[in-house]
């Protein structure tokens, strides 16, 4: 039994500690999620003065969620169905709720847009 105790107080005073994960770190993980992504798949758009990155799919949901604790969302219907929105800042993330058609849809996208002026121009 004693050797018990002592291998438990040596387990206990031996476990590494964790840092408290709190939303905004998870919030950054999901934008760098999303980043990465969009590189790789080469989701890219270089116009000028601004770069976008766009993800898809379980990124863009993860984003959108982490999002959804500080960012309310906002309907909006276009051309391309119905949407609830989460802006923040110039980027957005979007959650397509309705087709074109008006048939019930579960699509996500996140277009995270980065201004860097005109110093990468030529």
């Amino acid at each position: 039994m004693r050797v018990f105790a002592a291998l438990s107080c040596v387990m206990f005073a031996a476990s590494p500690s964790y840092s408290q994960i709190n939303e905004r770190t998870l919030t950054v993980a999901g934008l760098t999620d999303c980043v990465a992504e969009a590189i790789a798949t080469s989701s890219v758009i270089d116009d000028g003065s601004i770069v976008i990155f766009s993800c898809n799919a379980a990124k863009a949901r993860t984003l959108y969620n982490f999002l959804g604790k500080k960012v309310r969302a906002e309907v909006v219907r276009d051309r391309n169905g119905k949407f609830e929105n989460r802006p923040f800042g110039d980027s957005a993330c979007y959650h397509r709720i309705e087709d074109q058609s008006g048939k019930t849809a579960d699509e996500f996208r996140c277009d995270l847009i980065m201004a860097i002026g005109d110093i990468l121009g030529d």
